[in-house]
């Protein structure tokens, strides 16, 4: 569910014709074909074994070690989750990823489409206000 747009603060594009624009909000987001579908088919598929694994990993660890160890796993996740950053810089998890085991491993998102050698630069100021519901 989309919250309503103050149109008092609308700028550049989206104001002058009633557009997303696509250097504040994304690309990929406007398009309304990348909601629907996949890029790949075997995207899903990877989204559902690492689900699948981990739900097998936590049954394990809670089998060997106990109720208590999957939980507190789990609240360290969540506690390296959600560390605030500033939306302009790029997000590397690295904590994140020595809780879970993937800082070991090299996958397609460690080279393709990496965002620190994206060529476009937001504004910051613009992306800080957007992330605190101002703009």
């Amino acid at each position: 569910m989309e919250r309503p747009v103050n149109t008092d603060c609308l700028i550049g594009v989206e104001a002058n014709y009633d557009v997303k624009d696509a250097m504040l909000f994304g690309v990929r987001k406007s398009r309304t074909l990348d909601t629907i579908t996949t890029a790949h088919p075997l995207e899903a598929a990877l989204a559902k074994h690492s689900l699948k694994q981990e739900e097998i990993d936590m049954r394990m660890l809670r089998t060997m070690q106990g109720l208590h160890a999957p939980i507190r796993l789990h609240m360290e996740k969540l506690a390296v989750k959600d560390i605030g950053h500033l939306p302009c810089l790029h997000r590397h998890n690295a904590m994140l990823d020595a809780l879970t085991g993937k800082d070991s491993t090299i996958e397609f998102e460690d080279f393709l489409n990496n965002q620190q050698d994206s060529e476009i630069m937001g504004q910051p100021h613009v992306m800080i206000e957007r992330q605190l519901g101002m703009l």
